[in-house]
């Protein structure tokens, strides 16, 4: 279904540029008209452009956003070494994944900057999934009967957050982010990826919105699915290309409740997340798009619904990450602006040093039986 929706779509982009070719050669024969050229109606010769677009950018997701086949609900899996997506052992979490009733994984490659300030995104040889092990565990999931979304990540070796850097030189560090995003539209596409992710909570860089509508234009060059952004919670409002794409992708870390020690109810953290649920509502009404949670998760510790975008120093508390989860879906079930939920996260490859008893991982947690419930039970 999801592959016959597509080429209708396709098909009728393609018989609207043929009459719209049609249109001007039989009725415009002025040879001295000041059309634009295709760049110029592209807005931008590349993601580097310095000065973007000076018009509208023709994208024909503009006028027919691709349909989503949805809901799209599992988890971000993340993998931070050569071979961690191809271990056998990951093959077994994929079907445990699919008997939670997940419909999509999201799979999270990333390269990095060496600093906040540096203008070349590059592969580590030790931390970046190679291609081999990321193709591997994409046929594991398509056999598993789910999707598989690519999601390509930025990181900082300093440990940086992503939405603080700041380049030096931005026309470069668009040159090497098209290259980044160039290879994994490529991969996405050769490796029958249900959905493509643009870029991640790049807040300081995604108010440069020509050069974004140019990377979403190189994407779909490449891509022929689904594309979104995934916008941290705080930067939503500030993208402004949602146009261009085919779902309003959001890192839902908002908080919940407050910072002072309470213990949330599941009625108040319900609450909460339904204010929040009426924000992204309104946001689809505005930009005639779906919403995507492209990540949302809470550690399992005291404090996590106040600070759900961190792991602090408090103890474990499963109990809290299992009651966030069971609000999200009460809240959230049954909203047909909503295309799907991918949580944030399942490891594929932990290493020793760290603490997944705080983490945010549900695995082998309490959080684990309320997603698999919430998954089965989840009306979009």
């Amino acid at each position: 279904m999801r592959l016959h929706l597509r080429l209708i779509a396709l098909i009728i982009v393609v018989v609207g540029l043929v009459g719209g070719v049609l249109a001007v050669t039989v009725f415009d024969t002025d040879e001295t008209s000041n059309a634009p050229t295709e760049d110029q109606a592209l807005g931008t010769t590349g993601p580097g452009s310095a000065t973007g677009a000076t018009g509208p950018t023709l994208n024909y997701a503009q006028a027919i956003p691709l349909p989503i086949d949805g809901p799209l609900l599992g988890v971000n899996l993340t993998a931070y070494t050569r071979d961690g997506y191809a271990e056998p052992k990951v093959q077994d979490m994929i079907g445990t994944l699919a008997e939670l009733g997940s419909t999509a994984i999201t799979v999270v490659p990333t390269w990095y900057m060496k600093n906040p300030t540096a203008n070349v995104i590059a592969p580590d040889s030790e931390k970046t999934p190679s291609d081999e092990s990321l193709a591997r565990v994409v046929s594991w999931i398509r056999e598993a009967g789910m999707q598989a979304v690519i999601k390509p990540h930025v990181d900082v070796l300093d440990d940086s957050y992503r939405g603080d850097i700041q380049p030096t030189d931005r026309d470069q560090w668009f040159r090497s982010y098209g290259d980044f995003i160039d290879h994994y539209a490529t991969f996405a596409a050769s490796n029958s990826a249900g959905m493509f992710v643009a870029g991640t909570e790049l807040k300081t860089m995604s108010t440069e919105t020509d050069r974004w509508r140019a990377i979403v234009q190189l994407v779909r060059d490449r891509f022929f699915g689904p594309v979104t952004y995934a916008a941290n919670w705080d930067e939503v409002d500030q993208v402004q290309f949602w146009d261009d794409l085919d779902a309003i992708g959001v890192d839902a870390y908002y908080p919940l409740s407050p910072d002072d020690g309470s213990t949330p109810t599941l009625q108040s953290l319900t609450s909460e997340w339904r204010k929040v649920a009426s924000q992204l509502e309104a946001k689809s009404q505005q930009w005639d798009r779906p919403v995507l949670l492209t990540e949302v998760g809470y550690p399992s510790q005291v404090g996590a619904t106040a600070k759900p975008y961190e792991v602090t120093d408090q103890p474990p508390d499963q109990n809290i990450q299992a009651l966030a989860y069971r609000a999200t879906f009460d809240a959230l079930s049954g909203s047909d602006w909503l295309k799907g939920i991918s949580w944030w996260s399942w490891r594929a490859d932990p290493g020793d040093g760290e603490q997944l008893d705080i983490d945010y991982t549900p695995e082998d947690k309490k959080a684990q039986g309320v997603l698999a419930q919430g998954q089965w039970m989840f009306e979009g």
